[in-house]
């Protein structure tokens, strides 16, 4: 019996870092310009796994709990990569799917001035089919992360596979399950019990441009609990009938790669070790604000909690 079983992506992530002014800001602040027709000097590499899947796990593994992932990769050097990492931290990997063709990877390109910009490759994850999986586990619970291209048809038999073991399912869903946006997805979220994402995802996704109309759409469409992220302006809950305002912690950050999962990770395993929402959003913001101060979506993962808990406010009905 596992604790939690993670499904989702499972990558090499390659951080190279230009130090030498090459990249600058863009116009837009959310761009960097790249000269063309140049050499770029790369100064440093770091490597680490990535993945919705694996992030996930490892936050979970830190913690004690039995933990195994289900992502496809290929037959690479990268899925080695991969696999050496998960089995290093206590994650089985029993569970991986391996195909011919090449693992997912980015490379993460650091500027002098920390700007990124993060380059993907998908290669084989997003081809993952319900024959692929082998479904002889039994778990407490299931994360599923982003499913790319069609891998996100496999979602109703997985969901129903889980809830007719009895496990609960927590979900962070990707780009393609938010462009179906809620009402297609309904059926799906009846029988999730925690949902997370961030507020622009729900913008997208709901369709109101506040974040509590859209918690509220949200929570009414789960079990248990939504959860709409807003960066360094904290969080928003819905647990039961109950709605929550909650801050962050303020760091220096300097990577954005693994915040929301180690975030959601970090919640999530709270309401395994039943604790209360206070508990889990302050765990799950500080699990994220270690992540943030580290390169690598896994490097400052803990199992600690926080001394000092987050302010957090019950917020009245109709509040805005």
């Amino acid at each position: 019996m596992f604790d939690i079983v993670t499904l989702g992506s499972a990558t090499k992530d390659i951080f190279s870092f230009v130090n030498r002014g090459n990249l600058k800001p863009g116009i837009n602040k959310n761009f960097m310009e790249i000269p063309l027709d140049k050499k770029i000097e790369i100064d440093k590499v770091l490597e680490f796994t990535g993945g919705s899947a694996t992030n996930v796990a490892a936050t979970m593994a830190k913690c004690g709990k039995k933990v195994a992932s289900i992502a496809k990769i290929g037959n690479d050097e990268n899925s080695e990569f991969i696999l050496k990492d998960l089995k290093s931290r206590g994650i089985s990997t029993d569970y991986m799917v391996r195909t011919e063709g090449e693992s997912s990877f980015s490379n993460v390109v650091v500027s002098k001035n920390g700007h990124m910009i993060l380059l993907i490759y998908r290669g084989v994850e997003n081809t993952i089919k319900l024959d692929d999986i082998k479904f002889d586990f039994k778990t407490r619970w299931l994360y599923i992360g982003p499913l790319g291209g069609d891998s996100y048809k496999i979602l109703p038999e997985v969901v129903k596979t889980a809830k007719e073991s009895g496990a609960k399912i927590a979900m962070n869903p990707g780009s393609t399950e938010l462009s179906m946006k809620l009402r297609k997805m309904e059926p799906i979220l009846a029988d999730i019990d925690i949902i997370n994402m961030n507020d622009e995802e729900a913008k997208r996704f709901i369709g109101y441009g506040n974040d509590l109309k859209n918690l509220a759409r949200l929570r009414k469409a789960v079990k248990s609990a939504a959860i709409i992220t807003r960066g360094d302006r904290g969080s928003l809950i819905a647990f039961g009938d109950d709605t929550y305002e909650a801050g962050a912690y303020s760091t220096k950050q300097i990577n954005f790669v693994g915040a929301g999962d180690a975030f959601f990770s970090g919640f999530i395993n709270s309401i395994m070790d039943k604790k209360d929402v206070n508990e889990a959003v302050s765990f799950g913001s500080y699990n994220a604000s270690n992540v943030i101060k580290h390169y690598g979506a896994k490097e400052g993962i803990t199992n600690e909690y926080p001394k000092q808990k987050l302010r957090i406010r019950r917020l009245e009905n109709g509040e805005q």
